[in-house]
């Protein structure tokens, strides 16, 4: 069974690690090139999870990280949600945005919203089977990765929703 607990201090590494490979797999799977921006990823990913691991979730089994999320701003907004790409289609995926959903709910808001690439359709079609629908598309220059990105935000509402 796949276990969903608090990140520490201590996993951040290795947690960065899962969010490269599972954004390397991604954006090699729409045709970006991943060399030229490897670098400025890696420290990205670095940098978050050091200075954001406590609001970090993790998902677990038997011991193995298999993958996480996290609500960066402790907010309605998930700002990040990996797999570790050997675990997708797995259940992991679903285990952590339940548990990230719960804690959005639980800290009184009635919707969640998340950003993911444009063109990650694979991502895109996994929150809306969760109830997500596109609300937007943009074009903003990320600082952590000096080019533009071309995202689009997904919102879902809990209006009618019940726990099981």
């Amino acid at each position: 069974m796949i276990e969903i607990r608090d990140a520490l201090a201590q996993d951040a590494r290795q947690l960065a690690l899962i969010g490269i490979r599972s954004w390397e797999a991604a954006i090699t799977s729409w045709g970006e090139n991943a060399a030229k921006i490897r670098d400025n990823a890696h420290a990205a990913y670095r940098d978050f999870t050091i200075n954001y691991w406590d609001r970090i979730l993790l998902a677990q089994f038997r011991g193995a990280v298999l993958g996480w999320g996290a609500r960066e701003n402790l907010d309605h907004r998930i700002s990040d949600l990996w797999i570790d790409p050997q675990h997708h289609r797995k259940g992991v995926g679903t285990a952590l945005l339940n548990a990230l959903e719960r804690g959005v709910a639980t800290a009184g808001y009635e919707f969640s919203e998340l950003e993911t690439h444009a063109r990650n359709t694979g991502a895109i079609a996994f929150y809306e089977h969760f109830g997500y629908r596109v609300t937007s598309f943009s074009v903003r220059y990320s600082s952590s990765l000096q080019q533009d990105i071309e995202k689009v935000t997904m919102r879902k509402d809990f209006a009618g929703i019940v726990d099981a």
